[in-house]
């Protein structure tokens, strides 16, 4: 019984009570037994009064329990439950009855009245009725928190989404000009005879800026580009962006190795927009996280009905597998980048059902491997 009452008082006391009683002697009664838990009640002995005090009360933050008679005079207790429930679906009742009327029980039901209690109220009955209806009331007041604090956690994700898209629009804007007029100004250079170490890391540089500018501009605009497949010489397309990365990777003391495991491997039907940015992505993030001097080795073939490449580098092992292709996620801040290029990657491979492997230990480097369908006449061909 103490117990009993404990609880009660815990789920009691930051609570409005509103009692709807047309006897004054039972109103008082209840009032004096529930004012032991409840810190704020309010009598009522008719539903026009019940109403006016019940959509005072809505103005306020605590949560509400109505107790109401079902016979209020020549008021019925069933219409004011109505009312109130049209004011608050949710609003938590108990009726009181002084009669078993198997149609007053029904209609009670349906304008979804929680419990019932018979006259003569029996105290523990009542404590009862209120510790599972209070309990209720603390679960749907902690439900509504939790959907409020979700609904502001994604409203702030979306905002953070549109200030990342922001900042690359801006970061695209403000790229374009500089890097034009540089890689513009190394072909001059070029062309009048120059060459030496300055301008190779000149050249570099500029192309590790171009690739992330083309990062950017790839996911502002993919999806209004026209995405045209093309017959692609896998080994061909490979070389040309080995040739474009060489200048980085020679700055950077490493070399690049291509192996092709079989002859006359079929064409690949894909975007070259899309194989670029895999490719060009892959190769530099080889370049960035690898040990100098060192060697990043690609091999390309045929493996498990597939045409595939994979490009393997020594340098520190990828620590979390799971992240590496999220947005804006990067494995080390000391590297420089957006973080956008595995994200493309993850997106594109999706997209196009191309299977992704991944692998990172100390004694085998790092190799990502990608796994391009090939239907079987192509291969016979």
């Amino acid at each position: 019984m103490n117990s009993l009452i404990r609880r009660l008082e815990e789920l009691a006391f930051d609570k409005v009570l509103l009692i709807v009683e047309d006897d004054p002697h039972v109103s008082q009664s209840l009032k004096r037994l529930l004012s032991h838990f409840f810190l704020t009640i309010y009598v009522a002995l008719d539903s026009v009064d019940a109403l006016d005090i019940y959509t005072s009360l809505q103005k306020g933050d605590a949560s509400i329990l109505v107790i109401t008679d079902i016979h209020l005079g020549g008021q019925s207790g069933i219409d004011l439950a109505r009312h109130i429930k049209i004011i608050d679906p949710d609003q938590k009742m108990i009726a009181i009855s002084g009669s078993e009327e198997r149609d007053v029980f029904i209609d009670l039901i349906r304008c979804g009245v929680e419990r019932f209690i018979l006259k003569p109220i029996e105290k523990y009955e009542l404590f009862d009725a209120l510790i599972s209806i209070l309990s209720k009331i603390n679960y749907d007041v902690e439900l509504k928190n939790n959907r409020e604090l979700l609904e502001s956690s994604r409203e702030y994700a979306l905002k953070l989404l549109d200030e990342q898209d922001q900042f690359l629009k801006n970061a695209i804007h403000e790229i374009h000009t500089p890097l034009a007029v540089i890689i513009t100004n190394i072909d001059l250079l070029r062309l009048n005879g120059i060459e030496n170490e300055s301008l190779n890391a000149i050249e570099a540089g500029s192309r590790i800026i171009q690739n992330s500018y083309e990062d950017m501009t790839y996911l502002m605009k993919h999806d209004r580009i026209f995405d045209e497949k093309v017959k692609i010489d896998l080994v061909a397309f490979f070389r040309g962006r080995i040739g474009y990365f060489n200048c980085i990777a020679a700055v950077n003391e490493i070399t690049i190795s291509l192996r092709v495991g079989q002859l006359n491997l079929p064409e690949l039907f894909f975007s070259e927009l899309k194989l670029s940015r895999i490719i060009d992505n892959t190769l530099s993030n080889a370049i960035k996280y690898s040990y100098r001097p060192s060697e990043i080795n690609i091999i390309i073939g045929l493996r498990k009905g597939s045409l595939f490449f994979e490009v393997r580098n020594r340098g520190p092992i990828i620590q979390d597998m799971q992240k590496i292709f999220e947005r804006f996620h990067r494995e080390s801040e000391h590297k420089g980048g957006y973080g956008l290029g595995l994200h493309i990657i993850g997106q594109i491979c999706h997209e196009e059902e191309v299977e992704i492997e991944v692998s990172s230990s100390v004694i085998r480097g790092t190799c990502f491997g990608y796994f391009f369908k090939i239907p079987l006449n192509r291969m016979e061909d």
